[in-house]
């Protein structure tokens, strides 16, 4: 039996997790404060909370993949470690820009997007290369 280790990734996923789990249960009091037992009410601050929480779960599983994918085929501890603090960092960020939004541009908010995009493209470019 071949067994796999993925310690890099495992630690960037356990705290994907507990960042998803917190997103998760903001969602949760937003919809408890407002009595919303569905969707968001008409809520703005609650509809806010739902895709802090959505658009975590959209980018961090294919993030993880690639991160698993990279560690598997030997991408370098030091690339694993900046794609995995750039993913859980941004992903950090653009949950708070999201639940405390500004009337201008939303820096936190920016910052994570652009960092979970490169953790993607990064991760996919370095697959194709080594």
């Amino acid at each position: 039996m071949n067994i796999v280790s993925l310690p890099i990734t495992a630690l960037y996923a356990a705290l994907s997790g507990f960042l998803v789990i917190a997103l998760a249960a903001n969602v949760v009091r937003y919809r408890l404060g407002k009595q919303v037992s569905l969707g968001d009410g008409g809520h703005k601050d609650v509809n806010r909370a739902i895709r802090a929480h959505g658009n975590t779960v959209e980018y961090v599983p294919l993030a993880l993949i690639l991160m698993a994918l990279l560690e598997l085929n030997g991408g370098g501890s030091t690339a694993l470690h900046v794609y995995g603090i750039l993913l859980v960092g941004g992903r950090a960020l653009y949950g708070y820009g999201m639940l405390f939004p500004k009337p201008t541009a939303n820096l936190p908010r920016q910052l994570g997007i652009v960092t979970s995009w490169i953790v993607i493209l990064g991760a996919g470019v370095q697959l194709l290369v080594i």
